[in-house]
This record gives C-alpha cells, structure tokens and sequence, in this order.
C-alpha cells in the first residue's frame, strides 16, 4: 500500500514533536445521545391519619353505655328566661335625660372675658326676678367667690366647691339675700381643691344636674348661673343645662374682637335635652365717651333681633354696691337701674313662654 498525503502529515507532525509516525493510532469516539425519559408521576399517598385528641375523662366515672336524652326546659324555666330578656330589653331602651328632668327655668349668664359686669347683671336680675311664689337663685360657678358682695350676703365659709368634694347636698348651703333672693356661693377654695373639682366635673357630665335635681326647684324658680369668664368646665356644664342664654359683652374693641368665638362657643349648646334661646346684653355703654356710643351702635346693629337690651353705665349703680346696698331700693330712678328693668320685663316675658 503506498503512503497517503495524510501519512505524510502524520509524520511530519509526530517528527516534529520527536516521535515515529508507527505509534500513531486513530481513535474513534461513538456519541450517542439519548432522551432521559420522564419520571412517571407518583402514585397519590393516602393523607397522614390525623392523631386522635386524648378524650377528656368524664366528671363523674360511670357507665359509658348509650347516652341519655337531655329533657325539655321547664315550663317555669322558659317563663325565667322570658322575664330575663324583657328585662335586658328594657335597659337598652334610651332613659331621660338629668337635664331634661330639672325642673325650674333656668338661665346661664357668660362671657369671653371678665370686667363686663357679668356677676354684677347675674345678681341685680336675680333681684329684679325673685317676688313671693317665683324663687329667685343665684349659682355661683365662678372660682372668684365673689357674688356675696353684689347680694349682700356673708362671706361664705363653705359653698359648693367644698360641698362637691365631700359629696354632699347643696340644698343646706344657699344664703338670702337683697329682696330675699337666695345665693348658693362657690365658697373659698385653693388650687389643690379646684384642681380636684375639675377633675370631677371633667369625668362626669351629668355633675350639675345632678346637684341642681337636689334642690328640688319648683316649676316657675328661676335659677340663674353665674360662669366664669371664657370657654371652662363650669360655662360648659352650665351651657349645657341652660333654657336661656345671656351673653354679656362691653362696646369696646376687645368685646367686639371676641364675639364671632363667643357665638361659637354658645352655638353648639342651643339644641340637646333643654333647647335653649341665646340673648346679648350690652352692658356699660359710656355716654361721656363717643367711641364707647359708637361701638355699641356697632353692636346692636350685628345683634339685632338677639339683643336683650342696653345697659347705660351708671355711677349710682355702683356706688350702691360698694355700700352694700340694694341697688333698686337706693337708687330705683337712675338711667342703669331703668334699663335693667326693662331687660328683666323681656327677660320675664321669654321664660313665661317657655315655662308657662
């Protein structure tokens, strides 16, 4: 056989590495590729039994043969169980309120801020109101302790401050005053006592009705609150309970700045279980000073059909007071004195048609 060109190569190639072409040898590589057949799909296992709960022993050990029947109720049990559930029905039903079951008229007099003469119209109304068969009172829920000095009382040693705290009546506390009206005093107290007032009042909503049901007022009484100066615990409380409204403003600018936040605060107290009307007294117009005249003309003309009346300041008014006097008996004819007798005529004529 003669040597092929790929002999040659071979041998060229093996000398080239120093080898003899005879230990060349060819190997042939068979690949054969061959799908790996799909696992067939495993048989379903039958789900693991579920390990049986350890049945609880019975109470009493006795025979565990065929169960008894449970026996109907009784005739008396279902007539137990029908009282039962008339009963808890009749919890559910809504119950009246406190401040709808006070009876009595009554009126909260308020203020954004104090030196409006406040205190001073509560006290003087109250004795323009009172007469023989229609009590006049005056609460005092205002801190200050100071209604004594416009209805010619004692200083009150106690009064519904100290009497709250010790969960006691009020019905032993009121004093008589000018024209024989009757002043319950808030009472001397420290920051200790009121602190722990509000506190109470603050958890219970129903504190002054309460209080005010204790007294036992009668139908056509009226009982006039006398609140502290700006939005408090004792405004709202006593809004809350009010027939009537009065809302005392000055004609001064500081007055005039506070009425839009004043008529806020009133507003969300006109409905609820005691529907109240809500009335403005201006109070101390200086005629001696234009710009006093002018912003009360200002004011009644916002007012308008809300204004009780005008209060013109007075001199005798004052002057009476500070001699513990009774205002109307030392100086009945003066311009303040007259204007506060209209206003208690209109006053007097709104709780009729309400309380006829």
């Amino acid at each position: 056989m003669q040597p092929s060109d790929d002999d040659d190569d071979v041998a060229n190639l093996m000398g080239k590495f120093g080898a003899k072409a005879d230990r060349y040898r060819e190997i042939e590589v068979a690949r054969v590729f061959a799908e790996t057949p799909a696992a067939p799909p495993a048989a379903p296992q039958p789900p693991a039994p579920t390990p049986a709960e350890p049945t609880s022993p019975p109470l009493v050990q006795g025979d565990t043969g065929t169960p008894e029947t449970t026996a109907a109720p009784s005739l008396r049990t279902l007539l137990q169980d029908l009282a039962r559930q008339r009963q808890a029905q009749a919890t559910q039903q809504p119950q009246p309120a406190l401040a709808a079951q006070v009876p009595g008229r009554i009126i909260a007099v308020v203020s954004t801020r104090g030196g409006v003469g406040r205190s001073t119209l509560a006290s003087l109304l109250a004795i323009l109101l009172n007469s023989t068969d229609r009590q006049a009172i005056v609460l005092e829920l205002d801190p200050q302790n100071a209604q004594y000095h416009h209805l010619g009382t004692r200083p009150p040693a106690q009064g519904i401050c100290q009497a709250s705290l010790e969960q006691r009546s009020w019905r032993d506390l009121a004093q008589t005053g000018y024209a024989n009206t009757r002043l319950l005093a808030f009472g001397e107290n420290d920051p200790q006592q009121l602190q722990a007032l509000e506190h109470q009042l603050e958890g219970d909503p129903h504190w002054l009705a309460r209080h005010l049901n204790e007294l036992a007022l009668g139908k056509h009484d009226t009982l006039i609150i006398d609140t502290p100066p700006g939005s408090t615990i004792y405004q709202q409380q006593a809004l809350h309970m009010a027939d009537l409204v009065i809302a005392v403003v000055r004609p001064d600018a500081a007055s005039h700045a506070a009425l839009e936040r004043l008529i806020t605060a009133i507003k969300p107290h006109l409905g609820g279980d005691r529907p109240a009307s809500c009335w403005f007294v201006i109070n101390g117009v200086d005629n001696a000073h234009p710009l006093s005249v002018d912003i009360a003309q200002i004011l009644e003309r916002q007012l308008k059909t809300q204004l009780l009346g005008t209060i013109t300041w007075d001199e005798a008014i004052a002057e009476a007071l500070a001699y513990e006097c009774n205002p109307f008996e030392q100086s009945a004819e003066s311009r303040g004195c007259q204007d506060l007798l209209a206003i208690a005529d209109k006053l007097h004529d709104q709780l009729e048609s309400k309380h006829p």
